[in-house]
């Protein structure tokens, strides 16, 4: 039941991340319309059910807890009542010693069970996300890019070819996009796909590197069927730079060195220029060690892309709406180095300008998912087709834009986006005024003659108490039966000691009955004793739980309200912050949850011993206690080893470098993929995890 109520809660949880990662993947766009609010309000639905999930899982927990205690109280009675009974009865096979070797043996058995009940919780968890993880390894992929099969030619001419193809997005089952697709491009040319939007053009361009297999068809290069080439070849022959620049964590050397890991300096600045993005790089504070994440235009974005395709030197180079966010001088810039390197190269380009069509050397109209008119620019306006009504709309639109550009967008989408921008700033700056009058709490106090007093900061604990302060009820109901419950185990070892005293008593009928009562006092303290666990273990999952949801929204809304800055560093990655969010917060429930329930039970059962054996004999306890510090200290050093405490040796968390790359290359993996970089980010994946042990 525990696994199959983990499973629901992680399936809640993921749903949840979605909604964060889609958020702060869009978070310019959420601040400058006031979004946060609403998507506060859409990440609460989606973890509305957790905490009830949690509960019911803590009371299957707590019911196999009663039930292993009851059961322990009854095969103590038997035994603390059978065992005494054959030795008056069959005292030539059983003696007292005897009875006690057997007796302390079953105890040893019981109490090692007895273990397992606490790790259930964490098997559940195990065995549900091991459920997903073992699913998703055993998945065969049918593009698999580490597979080294298929052929590796020692040339390539590129010539591309496809035949009848056909091809249907496999989430849009029921709308086909390609329709008998046929189109020859030669090498060494420069092509244009034109069409309205969903007519199939950056479709083809996907099927190329084989992201996608058609359906029906082929898709030929230099004669060869694509899908008897080997994936990795295939894709290290072809340079793609897709409609949105992709840039990953790190400088903007290191992300056009992702074209060509072995690239020299000189290398790199060619290609920028190339892209003619070495001028604006060279300003910058950093020139080439800048970040590549936050600090670039949408149009610098998407020339350091073109650079990273470019230096690796293709021979075959897509560009799918790579250069609508460059302007004119930029466009042509790069149209003229890519005329001048294009020897061989067989160039595919996507675009709406009709000054990057003009320029190309062959032209292909789509329209409806097929091929609808071929040729070049002169060729297809003499026709009057479908491109040459494209190419009128284009220039009408160009036209209005203009007249636009002179009247009405200063007086209007510049004045709203302006006042947006200041509602945003406004918003902004309130909240970052509030959140630091919060950080400055703990420390100082404005009194109300306006004086200021120092303050000692709240113990952290306390913090956590307050946020859990509307499960107050439950968290004391949680400490009092824990405390009762831990004072169990040196009640019964009271219990046993008076039994043993019993077998030493001559009188038989006086034994059997004094054993008889006490077996059965035995039985009543484990009864209470799991009622006690059961309340505690409810109580604790309901104020866990509780806090984990409440931490959760907390969380959440403190992210939402930073400035946009804070998100422009790598440490405030989309990756990093997903991870925090996800562990930081669920590790919270471990100090109001099941731990602090263990905690209080210890302290329990030492303040009973000590009562009980200081009652029984405080000499002997006085020596005992004198030894205890080195078991105290052999625990510390148990629990420093297994937790690996102060591991980690910087601020920076390995789990939330691991957690950004692993997000990265997944969000965008469509540029992984063409870039031929899976290898690189489980490289990195794997690096982050591994120094965590170093």
């Amino acid at each position: 039941f525990t696994i199959k109520y983990n499973m629901k809660q992680e399936k809640a949880y993921s749903v949840a991340n979605g909604i964060v990662q889609e958020v702060l993947n869009g978070i310019r766009t959420v601040t400058a319309f006031n979004g946060q609010k609403k998507e506060q309000a859409r990440y609460t639905k989606s973890l509305k059910n957790v905490p009830s999930i949690g509960i019911k899982k803590g009371f299957i927990l707590g019911c196999c807890q009663a039930f292993s205690n009851i059961s322990t109280g009854i095969v103590f009675m038997a035994a603390l009542w059978y065992g005494p009974y054959l030795i008056r009865t069959e005292s030539d096979k059983y003696s007292a010693g005897i009875f006690v070797g057997i007796f302390i043996s079953c105890l040893n058995v019981t109490w090692c069970f007895n273990q397992i009940i606490p790790s259930l919780e964490k098997f559940a968890d195990a065995v549900s996300s091991g459920s997903y993880v073992f699913r998703t390894i055993a998945r065969i992929s049918k593009i698999n890019p580490f597979s080294e099969d298929g052929e590796k030619p020692a040339s390539l001419i590129g010539n591309i070819e496809l035949r009848n193809v056909h091809f249907t997005y496999p989430a849009r089952p029921d709308l086909p996009i390609l329709k008998g697709v046929n189109m020859k491009i030669p090498s060494g040319k420069i092509v244009a796909f034109v069409g309205y939007s969903g007519c199939g053009k950056s479709t083809v361009v996907s099927l190329i590197p084989r992201l996608y297999d058609a359906d029906v068809g082929q898709i030929l290069l230099d004669n060869h069927d694509i899908r008897t080439l080997n994936i990795e070849w295939l894709r290290s022959q072809i340079g793609y730079v897709g409609q949105e620049p992709v840039l990953f964590s790190g400088t903007i050397e290191d992300n056009i060195r992702l074209g060509k890991p072995d690239a020299t300096t000189e290398e790199i600045v060619e290609a920028a220029k190339m892209a003619n993005a070495h001028d604006f790089i060279m300003k910058l504070d950093d020139n080439y060690k800048t970040s590549a994440k936050g600090q670039l235009s949408g149009g610098q974005k998407q020339r350091v892309a073109i650079a990273r395709a470019l230096i690796s030197k293709p021979r075959i180079l897509l560009l799918d709406e790579a250069t609508s966010a460059l302007d004119n001088t930029s466009e042509k810039v790069v149209q003229d180095a890519l005329d001048k390197t294009k020897g061989g190269r067989t160039t595919i380009i996507i675009a709406h300008r009709l000054s990057t069509i003009i320029n190309a050397d062959f032209i292909i109209v789509f329209d409806g998912g097929r091929v609808a008119e071929q040729g070049t620019h002169d060729q297809l306006i003499t026709q009057k087709g479908l491109y040459y009504e494209l190419t009128t709309q284009k220039e009408e639109e160009k036209a209005e834009e203009k007249d636009d550009n002179d009247t009405f967008v200063p007086n209007g989408i510049g004045v709203r986006m302006s006042s947006v921008s200041r509602m945003a700033s406004s918003h902004l700056d309130d909240e970052e005024q509030q959140e630091v009058g919060d950080d400055q709490n703990p420390q100082e106090m404005s009194s109300t003659d306006g004086s200021k007093r120092k303050r000692w900061p709240t113990p952290f604990f306390f913090k956590l108490l307050k946020l859990n302060s509307s499960e107050k009820y439950y968290l004391l109901s949680g400490a009092i039966t824990s405390l009762f419950f831990g004072a169990v185990e040196p009640v019964v070892g009271l219990v046993y000691s008076l039994v043993f005293g019993l077998l030493a008593n001559p009188d038989g009928q006086k034994q059997e009955i004094q054993t008889r009562n006490l077996a059965l006092g035995i039985v009543g303290v484990y009864i209470v004793a799991g009622v006690l666990q059961f309340i505690s273990t409810v109580s604790f999952a309901k104020a866990g739980e509780e806090l984990t949801m409440r931490m959760r929204l907390l969380s959440f809304a403190a992210i939402l309200r930073r400035e946009i800055s804070w998100f422009d560093k790598d440490s405030n990655s989309v990756g990093s912050l997903v991870t925090r969010l996800a562990t930081d917060t669920t590790a919270l429930k471990s100090l109001t949850g099941v731990r602090i329930g263990v905690l209080l039970q210890s302290l329990g059962a030492v303040i009973t011993a000590l009562l009980l054996a200081f009652q029984s004999g405080w000499k002997l306890t006085l020596v005992v206690l004198l030894l205890t510090p080195l078991l105290i200290l052999s625990g510390y050093l148990q629990g420093r080893t297994q937790s690996k405490a102060g591991h980690t040796k910087s601020a920076k968390s390995f789990a939330q470098e691991g957690g950004r790359y692993a997000v990265e290359a997944i969000q965008d993996v469509r540029t992984v993929a063409t870039l031929n970089k899976e290898k690189y980010f489980i490289h990195k994946y794997e690096e982050a995890f591994n120094n965590d042990y170093l």
